[in-house]
């Protein structure tokens, strides 16, 4: 019988890690790597909640020469050695940063704390600079050791405030003021090393220190943060053989159908053009802890600022499956965060899933579905402001409709109900808007549909399967159903199904302008040649 083992989820210091026991998946070997090679100032964008703050608190007890710490793990043996050197770590993941005042009261409370180990006087509080110039050359002359300078989601204060443009500024300028020294100071610095969600967001932040080696991208660092599939396969077997005999609860199931639960729900980042698979830690110790495979990533944290942004720049959901990016534009200077797909990836929403080697560019889609699905959710509360009445709706007659007590009438119906749920405010007079509503429904309930399916003829709006059918789905919008059903028909959609055996079905609905909602349809069985 497989035992389940401490997962020390939630904890965020290395010495909890080890002294209590917990699975700790060795990544000091990375660690020894950074600190040995030619450079001294490091930063690495990782999705929140991908292990972050346990790789900086490493670095930390690393350089803080905590051999006890480190038996047993690869830096043992390759670490001769461990010279003790001092440690200013800032962390701005713990802060609010809606308002001027919450900012200031963040950033002083952690340079204070600081200034008190190494008994600087302060002069001028709101002089974040010279207050961390002082701290540094403090830390050196007492020491006589090179600082290392460890600063974790410097980002955070520009994330809080994406759609407050003038506090953003505000905040933008603050934090460039505080790290000015980490440049200036050179001379007394051994290692600086700083994460964050995305460099994008910098704001300009690193005008000033644009000698860092980033390792975001860098195929040697793939694995620095995250599970990769191979130590899922070794160093957490055991784990995997205990959720195996918890999900026998909810039917027959047997370890190579467990793994391919986890790979389908957590799996699917990528970070370099290796194309490594990289598993999200923080949902698969959660379904190790919880003996389940459920949304644990996405339910601690709703992107709202990130969607209205996608509002802003006229995203939807459907045409984030498929998007084209290149490394130039991750990495571009800007005032102000304006484009989301950068943020969106960076923050574990979207990840590499190919590589257009001829164009010499990025294809980024959702790297598993509980992203997705996640992600559906929570474009449809902003959608509905936050009332989930009519996803509700739709999930009771999609799930009457999979165990055969429903008919696809019944589901057209429901979406016409539904549409007339969405408040008027964030309506749009187009069908783009519609058919990305009802794409966001039918992810969020979990539903198997594509959207903007390509064929040799043009682009299907929407495909529905189901284990008895598919169904095309075509939206028009102040025209009639039977052209909907025309278009499915005359350009020949169902022959991309040609070898499905189940039935196809064109569905054509049409949107009235004033209604608001569906006020025709049309539901015809198709032909595959």
């Amino acid at each position: 019988m497989a035992q389940k083992r401490r997962y020390g989820i939630g904890t965020q210091t290395f010495q909890d890690f080890i002294e209590r026991n917990g699975v700790y998946v060795d990544k000091t070997s990375y660690v020894y790597k950074m600190a040995h090679t030619a450079g001294k100032y490091f930063f690495l964008s990782r999705p929140r909640r991908f292990g972050k703050s346990l790789l900086l608190d490493t670095i930390r007890c690393y350089f803080e020469g905590r051999r006890d710490l480190f038996r047993g793990l690869a830096i043992d043996a390759m670490e001769t050695e461990w010279t003790v050197y001092p440690v200013i770590r800032i962390d701005l993941s713990n802060g609010k940063y809606y308002e001027k005042e919450r900012l200031h009261g963040t950033l002083s409370g952690l340079l204070r704390d600081h200034e008190q180990r190494w008994n600087v006087e302060v002069h001028d509080e709101y002089n974040y600079d010279d207050r961390l110039k002082s701290i540094i050359q403090a830390a050196w002359r007492q020491t006589g050791r090179g600082v290392v300078v460890l600063v974790d989601e410097y980002d955070a204060p520009m994330l809080d405030s994406i759609d407050k443009p003038d506090l953003q500024d505000y905040i933008r300028e603050r934090i460039r003021n505080l790290f000015s020294p980490l440049k200036s100071q050179s001379e007394y610095l051994r290692f600086v090393f700083l994460t964050g969600i995305s460099k994008f967001s910098q704001l300009s932040v690193f005008s000033e220190l644009n000698n860092l080696n980033v390792l975001t991208f860098d195929p040697d660092y793939e694995g620095v943060c995250g599970i990769t599939e191979e130590e899922l396969l070794t160093q957490l077997q055991p784990d995997i053989e205990w959720l195996t005999e918890s999900l026998k609860f909810w039917g027959d199931i047997d370890y190579d159908g467990t793994v391919a639960q986890l790979k389908r729900m957590y799996d699917g980042y990528h970070f370099s053009r290796r194309m490594t698979d990289i598993y999200n830690p923080w949902s698969l110790f959660n379904a190790f802890e919880k003996g389940d495979i459920e949304k644990f990533w996405f339910s601690t944290g709703t992107p709202t600022s990130l969607i209205k942004l996608m509002r802003m720049r006229h995203f939807d959901l459907s045409g984030m499956e498929r998007l084209e990016a290149t490394l130039e534009q991750f990495d571009a200077p800007t005032e102000r965060i304006s484009d989301p797909v950068p943020v969106l990836f960076q923050s574990g929403y979207l990840t590499i899933k190919d590589i257009d080697r001829r164009k010499r560019c990025y294809i980024l889609g959702f790297p598993n579905e509980e992203v997705r699905r996640g992600f559906a959710s929570s474009l449809y509360l902003y959608y509905a402001d936050g009332d989930w009445t009519g996803r509700n709706l739709m999930l009771k007659v999609f799930d009457d409709m999979r165990f055969g007590k429903a008919t696809i009438e019944q589901l057209i119906d429901a979406i016409r109900q539904w549409y007339t749920m969405i408040p008027y405010s964030i309506s749009n007079k187009n069908e783009r808007h519609y058919q990305s509503l009802l794409y966001a429904v039918f992810v969020a309930i979990g539903a198997d549909v594509t959207a903007e399916t390509q064929t040799a003829s043009g682009r299907m709006d929407m495909v529905l399967k189901m284990s008895d059918a598919i169904y095309i789905i075509e939206l028009k919008y102040d025209k009639t159903a039977k052209q909907a059903v025309d278009q499915i028909i005359e350009k020949n959609y169902a022959s991309l199904f040609a070898n499905d055996c189940r039935p196809v079905f064109a569905v054509g609905l049409n949107i009235d302008s004033e209604l608001r909602t569906i006020n025709s349809w049309q539901v015809e069985p198709i032909h595959k040649e």
